[in-house]
């Protein structure tokens, strides 16, 4: 990974043309990438296997989600730091190391997959128990790592490198995946492939100058400070995880295994018709975050315009959902699925990107409780509402229709009462 030597962060939410060509490059090819895995292994494993390994994908997501957090909360303590937005009571303590802290968050969220494994382990992975949970458990780790360098990357304006660093992981997937199901496509070579490349941010480590300078960039505050603040993201990405790649482990922890067995057109489905939004989404949360950062007082400005932008993508998305989904899901995926349900289940996307700007403006303004609040709230209420009585796909539509509802109106309320960034609760 070649590039000219580090410079001066640019000017957040400033990008050149070829810095936003990158983050959007990168945002497509994350997205591209996870339906090209996904219709892999719908072609070539067989019904059951390709039911297991969607849990198993959205159970690592789910855990990998998690430390998006700690990506967030980077780019927010990084970009505030160079700016000079430290609080006032640690002006003279130094700022903490991101990375090094955030892979020892991610150690942390290692040893408590390993340790509540017993509770959820069985009941979610069925066979390949033990190799699964290492797999995520080491997931976590490896990719807090990442987490951190591209959240550090992102606060210090290094938009390129930031989208070679997001694209990589993604295609080292694509790679390792193709590789197996041309030599051996059982489900637990499937699922090492899958785990391992969580682990490619090390290949730019080793190659890019500008992504190790992120093992000596600075949060705006010292740790015990910056810790609390990640404990607030990381709440918020947790529940994140949960609603945007985890719903199929909700599903199959309320729901009979024999119907989750059945129920691998729904399972693509929720994953296929979020990924077009919501994962490039995810890659321009880091370019969100450095403009609120930057520029507080136009947050309402352009809040409005990207729920606008949102909804109406959701809304076309819904439409072409409902007209060609069918369709695609049947000759491309070998699945059927009513074209009702893939419209629903697009605009319920449309609605969990609603929720994700709503959280990123207000972690943005130092609002970290009210953050966590909005996601936490959302993610349970998802929960109590899949334990309601009904049909797998009514349960799953209203638990993902009214729950970002919710969260998103936490978020606004705090938006609403904000005035100026504050320190972190």
């Amino acid at each position: 990974m070649s590039e000219l030597p580090a410079a001066q962060p640019t000017q957040a939410g400033a990008l050149d043309g070829r810095g936003a060509r990158g983050v959007a490059v990168a945002g497509i090819v994350v997205a591209a990438t996870g339906f090209v895995i996904q219709a892999l292994v719908s072609r070539t494993a067989s019904a059951e296997d390709t039911a297991l390994f969607l849990v198993f994908w959205s159970l690592l997501f789910a855990v990998v989600g998690i430390t998006g957090g700690i990506q967030n909360e980077s780019t927010r303590a990084v970009r505030a730091g160079l700016r000079g937005d430290v609080p006032t009571e640690t002006a003279t303590a130094p700022g903490a190391r991101v990375v090094p802290v955030g892979l020892a968050v991610g150690a942390l969220i290692a040893v408590v997959v390993l340790a509540t494994s017993p509770l959820w382990a069985s009941s979610v992975l069925q066979e390949h128990t033990v190799v699964g949970v290492v797999l995520v458990a080491l997931a976590a780790l490896a990719f807090s790592g990442h987490a951190s360098a591209t959240g550090a990357l992102a606060g210090a304006g290094a938009w390129k490198v930031y989208a070679r660093v997001v694209g990589l992981e993604s295609v080292v997937r694509l790679v390792l995946v193709v590789g197996v199901v041309v030599v051996s496509a059982t489900l637990f070579n499937l699922m090492v492939a899958t785990a391992v490349a969580t682990g490619a941010w090390l290949l730019a480590l080793a190659t890019s100058a500008q992504t190790r300078s992120t093992l000596a960039m600075r949060a705006d505050r010292p740790a015990r400070q910056y810790v609390t603040g990640l404990g607030h993201a990381i709440v918020a990405s947790s529940s994140t995880a949960v609603l945007v790649v985890g719903f199929p482990v909700l599903i199959q922890l309320t729901t009979p295994d024999d119907v989750v067995t059945a129920a691998a057109p729904l399972l693509l489905a929720i994953s296929l018709t979020r990924a077009p939004l919501l994962l490039p989404l995810n890659a321009f949360q880091g370019v969100a975050i450095a403009h609120f950062v930057e520029h507080p007082e136009r947050r309402a400005r352009t809040l409005t315009v990207i729920v606008g932008i949102v909804a109406v993508v959701g809304a076309v998305g819904a439409g072409l959902a409902a007209l060609v989904g069918p369709w695609l899901m049947d000759v491309v995926l070998n699945q059927q699925i009513g074209s009702a349900v893939l419209a629903a289940l697009t605009g319920a996307g449309a609605l969990l990107a609603l929720l994700t700007l709503t959280g990123t403006a207000v972690l943005a303004l130092g609002r970290h409780r009210a953050y966590s609040a909005g996601w936490a709230v959302a993610s349970i209420l998802a929960v109590v509402l899949l334990l309601l009585p009904g049909s797998l796909e009514q349960r799953v539509l209203v638990s993902l229709w009214v729950s970002p509802l919710v969260g998103a109106a936490i978020h606004a309320v705090a938006l609403v009462r904000s005035r100026a960034p504050r320190s972190v609760g």
